[in-house]
């Protein structure tokens, strides 16, 4: 009897009710043809143009141009943040918005937060908070995925360079990479590529993000993300900054958090971690990840809630092997198990 052939693209969308989903894998560092699908009847295919919310793919985008910064020495990532914040942080109830209701963070232990921490998921801070900003751990003693705390960076960087996360971004990575279709802040000129979300197929009315949030509000095409995937797969001193002195995320699925990126330990008898990372909007989700010893990479954009369930099987095409990541409780995809927490970003 042959054996059963794996999905197609196609078939996974179809299964899932995934209405518009891009895919391209990268090859020993070099990115192959993207691929399109529409699960749901009457959905347009996407195409090359088409941009989708990259959600939390956008944080290892922000990390890479951290580090860099970092290298040119105006920023040190081992110092509190708040020596480059020296009229202190206002947190805003709405994440860029600094218009919303804010307040001017006065526990001590803000004191304490390093920029590798945020990067790390350590700073003690919860993932998003619309009322007065709190700290739930010690900064430094454990893992947390947290959305302030990359706001709290980006209000450090934005002092440091004299410019807003959009303007920085595009000059910094998006230019010099030639992400054409990538912005924290998409305009109106962009509304025709952008790709609406969806839950369970069914269509949601969405805005352009009014704020340019580094956490939580990148729009991009698959293109662009590969361009980026394939810029730190061919720079090996920024892997080994990501991968330097790691933290244990989630001792039972061998997961730890590097600088941006998650790193998955279970690649086969290689001692190279995996680089990943997951995004979750409103009516979307996205996946990356990458193989830094073979240049191997996959990454993912979908505009629906149901998006993470393609991730396992078309991960599988390109890193061989069950991966413990895909029982990470976060990504909501072990069976019994919902998403602990909404990541809105």
């Amino acid at each position: 009897m042959a054996a059963e052939q794996p999905a197609t693209f196609q078939q996974l969308a179809s299964k899932h009710q995934v209405c518009a989903a891009a895919l391209v894998y990268i090859k020993a560092g070099q990115i192959q043809e993207p691929q399109f699908a529409s699960g749901c009847e009457g959905s347009a295919m996407p195409d090359a143009s088409s941009i989708f919310q990259a959600a939390s793919l956008g944080k290892p985008v922000f990390a890479y141009a951290v580090l860099r910064l970092a290298a040119q020495g105006k920023l040190a990532l081992d110092e509190p943040l708040l020596q480059y914040l020296p009229q202190g942080y206002q947190h805003a109830s709405r994440p860029g918005d600094k218009s919303s209701a804010h307040d001017l963070v006065s526990d001590p232990r803000l004191q304490k937060v390093t920029a590798r921490m945020v990067l790390q998921h350590t700073a003690g801070l919860p993932n998003w908070e619309s009322g007065k900003l709190r700290f739930e751990s010690e900064p430094g003693s454990r893992w947390q995925y947290s959305g302030e705390g990359y706001m709290l960076l980006q209000a450090a960087v934005e002092s440091i360079t004299g410019m807003d996360l959009e303007a920085w971004m595009q000059q910094t990575v998006f230019a010099p990479l030639g992400m054409q279709h990538s912005s924290y802040q998409p305009g109106k000129a962009w509304q025709a590529q952008l790709i609406a979300g969806s839950l369970r197929g069914n269509a949601l009315s969405l805005r352009p993000p009014r704020y340019a949030v580094a956490a939580a509000s990148l729009h991009t095409s698959i293109g662009d993300y590969a361009r980026f995937v394939q810029a730190v797969l061919q720079d090996s001193a920024l892997q080994q900054q990501i991968l330097a002195h790691p933290v244990t995320t989630d001792q039972a699925n061998q997961l730890e958090w590097g600088l941006g990126w998650g790193l998955s330990l279970t690649h086969g008898a290689t001692p190279a971690p995996l680089l990943w990372h997951w995004g979750n909007n409103y009516g979307y989700r996205a996946f990356v990840i990458a193989a830094p010893d073979s240049g191997d990479a996959m990454v993912l954009l979908t505009n629906s809630d149901q998006g993470l369930k393609l991730a396992p099987a078309l991960t599988a095409s390109i890193i061989p092997g069950e991966l413990s990541l895909f029982q990470f409780s976060m990504l909501g995809l072990k069976p019994g198990i919902m998403c602990q927490i909404l990541d809105r970003c």
